[in-house]
């Protein structure tokens, strides 16, 4: 027997794997990564600033903002690249109380690309 969680489940972007973003009960889920196709001669600070970019359109789509984000997640491909991923990232939350979030090193889907970012934020219900 499948349930039909359609009532208290938003989806948007469903495709064959996986959806773009989830919201449940006013929180909304989703990963996040630079602009496809990745250009692995971009440094992790424009990868990240194109990966914000795309996430606050993300956000707007679901009924968030940056300021409703309640958990972020960051793997880098190089933990080395921390400090600049961080310049970009602190710019990003500059006057405002940003999320909980983690970081770490993990080897990413496709070599040109150096950061993703999984996001929790308050959203609007579905």
């Amino acid at each position: 027997m499948t349930a039909d969680f359609s009532s208290i489940i938003e989806r948007f972007g469903v495709g064959k794997r996986g959806s773009l973003a989830v919201v449940h009960q006013g929180t909304g889920y989703f990963a996040c990564t630079p602009q496809a196709p990745y250009d692995g001669s971009l440094g992790v600070a424009e990868q990240t600033r194109q990966l914000l970019a795309k996430a606050e359109g993300r956000l707007a789509e679901i009924g968030s903002a940056k300021q409703g984000l309640i958990f972020c997640a960051i793997m880098l491909a190089d933990m080395g690249d921390y400090a600049a991923m961080n310049e970009v990232w602190d710019e990003w939350v500059s006057g405002m109380a940003p999320p909980a979030r983690a970081c770490f090193e993990a080897r990413l889907a496709s070599p040109d690309l150096k950061v993703e970012m999984i996001m929790v934020a308050a959203a609007a219900s579905a």
